[in-house]
């Protein structure tokens, strides 16, 4: 990577070069869009930005969590959970208007990515390009199953949830044949996602827990079961969440 001319901009190429997608890219890709960059942060009830709102960046998430929100059939409903690492505001690349309303919970400080220069950047680095395609066709995949799923049984949407989750958040220890979620959401954000009522979460945690499909944990962890969650999901579910 040839020498940058200043920290806060070799900072940037540093947390873009984080991420899954952009990590793809060629170094001076990378410096090319950090160079048009900013960092900026987010807390409280105010949206980082609405669905119909004029997209002129991608952010990049440095930390914290965010939930997107997309309004269907008129209806608001959580599409995804995202977090430090990962893309939202995606479609400003090739779109004028957000397609989703993106809800900071708790403190989040991210990368604002000008679509202009992710644009360009796409044009010149098939690399990256190859990764960005591969990206938004599995984030499609992920919220029709999403969807598809709401007309499946609580229970049935609670294990998809948790087995996506332990995927991209838990950890897998040697020997183990569980996936260990230290950190787990509560039932209150849960809830917002699978748009039920705490009770119901509770309710279908403790079934889920007959099922030997996940293990409370002291601490607050838990121990998720992944070939029963898969199990679960896939049987019982309707085909569109399978």
């Amino acid at each position: 990577m040839p020498p940058l001319p200043d920290d806060p901009l070799r900072d940037r190429v540093g947390l873009l070069a984080r991420s899954l997608v952009l990590k793809r890219a060629s170094p001076d890709t990378l410096i090319q869009i950090a160079s048009s960059s900013s960092t900026a942060q987010a807390e409280g009830a105010d949206p980082i930005y609405t669905e119909g709102s004029p997209a002129a960046h991608a952010l990049l998430l440095v930390r914290g969590t965010v939930r997107l929100d997309a309004t269907i059939a008129e209806r608001t409903v959580p599409i995804g959970w995202y977090r430090a690492g990962e893309i939202i505001g995606d479609e400003a690349v090739y779109e004028v208007a957000y397609r989703t309303t993106a809800i900071a919970l708790g403190p989040v400080t991210f990368v604002k990515l000008p679509a202009r220069a992710l644009r360009a950047a796409l044009a010149s680095d098939a690399e990256l390009n190859f990764a960005w395609g591969n990206e938004q066709y599995r984030r499609m995949v992920e919220t029709q199953l999403r969807l598809g799923s709401l007309g499946a049984t609580t229970h049935v949407r609670l294990a998809a949830f948790l087995l996506n989750h332990a995927r991209r958040f838990g950890t897998k220890r040697a020997g183990a044949n569980h996936i260990t979620l230290d950190e787990r959401p509560t039932a209150s954000q849960i809830a917002a996602y699978l748009g039920v009522v705490r009770q119901t979460v509770q309710r279908d945690l403790d079934k889920l827990e007959t099922l030997r499909a996940i293990e409370r944990a002291n601490g607050g962890g838990l121990h998720l079961f992944p070939e029963v969650l898969a199990r679960i999901a896939g049987d019982e579910g309707p085909p569109s969440s399978r």
